[in-house]
């Protein structure tokens, strides 16, 4: 096993279990502090997007300003398939359960727990009333919800993204994480490591390729292209765009992007008349 994911609801000891795991295994884990220091060499145009990715928050405005500029999407996904292509990794939120669901051998755990039960852990943490305690685990369920709907248009709940649900009521962080462990490894899906790495390495390349091409196209012509890679730095555009200028436009930046051996330009015309 090379890449574990903890999805978490907040009280469900989610992070501290996920540290444990990373410590037993030896593995690096991907959190908040690791998330901000790879933003803080994104382009300084994505700089409030990362800032957002890093922090999971702001559903309502956010929802359209991911419609709207479709580059961050793609910007975020390569990062998850940047920070898995290194292996031994932990991934701690952010969608990472979505990003990397489709991937053989990844392990995905969501740590859950009830919600009075979730209260009571933030409000002995925190020191604060049940009343206030019950606020903030309401707004920050919403929330997370709303945020991994705008930018991965996918809900967290989903129980067939993961391979272990596990409810922390019965458990300490430290039996938790014995839970995770032994549930990784005895995944009957191992990929050759040098496979699956060379897997997400080619993805995040395609993810970046994607971003510069929405980024370069206007949002309207752009959310619907599509960038998938293969090792050795084959890449291939796929979606629809109004105007045969745009897919060769798409094919041009794809051609001249680092890390790209070839390019097959898929993308469909779909020219729009409103007249009769």
């Amino acid at each position: 096993m090379h890449v574990v994911t903890v999805s978490r609801q907040l009280g469900s000891l989610g992070d501290v279990i996920a540290a444990i795991v990373a410590r037993s295994m030896g593995y690096k884990l991907i959190g908040p502090d690791q998330v901000r220091e790879r933003a803080n060499v994104c382009d300084p145009e994505y700089k409030d997007a990362c800032s957002v990715y890093e922090s999971e928050k702001g559903p309502g405005f956010w929802e359209r300003f991911f419609f709207d500029t479709p580059s961050f999407t793609a910007l975020f996904k390569s990062l998850t398939y940047e920070f898995a292509s290194q292996g031994h990794v932990v991934i701690v939120g952010r969608g990472s359960q979505l990003v990397l669901r489709d991937v053989p051998g990844v392990f995905s755990v969501r740590i859950v727990a009830p919600k009075h039960i979730r209260v009571d852990r933030i409000a002995e943490r925190y020191g604060v009333s049940k009343e206030a305690a019950s606020d903030i685990v309401r707004k920050h369920d919403r929330e997370r919800r709303a945020m991994m709907q705008s930018i991965f248009d996918h809900d967290d709940r989903d129980w067939a993204l993961y391979d272990v649900v596990l409810n922390t009521t019965h458990y300490a962080a430290d039996a938790g994480a014995e839970v995770v462990i032994k549930a990784a490894q005895n995944m009957t899906v191992e990929p050759e490591p040098e496979d699956l790495l060379a897997k997400l390495a080619a993805m995040a390349t395609a993810k970046r390729l994607e971003t510069v091409i929405k980024k370069r196209l206007t949002p309207g012509v752009a959310w619907q292209v599509e960038v998938t890679g293969e090792a050795g730095g084959r890449m291939i555009l796929s979606g629809r765009v109004g105007d045969k200028r745009y897919k060769d436009k798409a094919g041009d930046i794809a051609k001249e992007f680092p890390d790209v051996s070839s390019v097959e330009n898929e993308l469909k015309v779909t020219e729009l008349s409103f007249g009769y």
